[in-house]
């Protein structure tokens, strides 16, 4: 048996008079890859929410690596190590897919409350370079790109900073073959690293 890496204890959701997560725990060893199978409305897309903090739960809880986390938002999930692609666009109209790429974490290019918008594309750009995606323009508005790109620079915003757990939650409905294939690479690079 491995190293626990994730715990869910009794996670419990309502949603109104919809009880959507019942009393629901599962154990996640590290280098593990799973699957959540179920009918529409059985509460997947809500469990995954849940832990990535766009919903909150009523009741339980999510432990990674022996620690409680509590993200009331994606950007805390992310900070606790834990990162989503959402089935949506997780991407924002107006910004470039640099600005995309570090929403929320773009402190680590302010300086004296100036941001440094030359060495955010550039870290982009080398992102999007060593997952294979020299195509994408980091300095681009992200509106030029199509909807697999798009889900494509999702890729790399949830997986730059290596969390400790990937979930991704029914991508691969909206890529093509090639999309597809670079996501499963992601998938399997994340598992061989010990996460999940």
């Amino acid at each position: 048996m491995g190293e626990i890496l994730l715990r869910a204890e009794n996670i419990d959701k309502h949603f109104g008079i919809t009880h959507a997560l019942d009393n629901v725990s599962f154990t996640f060893e590290k280098g593990e890859i799973h699957a959540l199978i179920g009918e529409n409305g059985s509460g997947k897309s809500t469990l995954t929410s849940c832990l990535t903090g766009i919903y909150q739960k009523d009741s339980g809880k999510f432990i990674l690596e022996g620690k409680e986390i509590t993200a009331t938002n994606q950007v805390e999930a992310n900070h606790q190590g834990v990162a989503i692609i959402v089935q949506e666009i997780g991407t924002l109209s107006g910004l470039t897919v640099a600005e995309n790429i570090f929403l929320g974490n773009e402190d680590q290019f302010t300086k004296h409350g100036i941001k440094n918008t030359a060495a955010m594309n550039k870290k982009a750009q080398e992102y999007l370079d060593s997952y294979g995606f020299n195509y994408i323009d980091a300095t681009k508005v992200i509106d030029d790109y199509n909807f697999e790109d798009r889900k494509l620079v999702e890729i790399v915003k949830s997986t730059y900073f290596n969390p400790k757990v990937l979930v991704v939650d029914e991508t691969t409905t909206a890529l093509g073959q090639k999309g597809r294939e670079e996501l499963f690479k992601v998938m399997h690079r994340v598992r061989d690293t010990g996460t999940a």
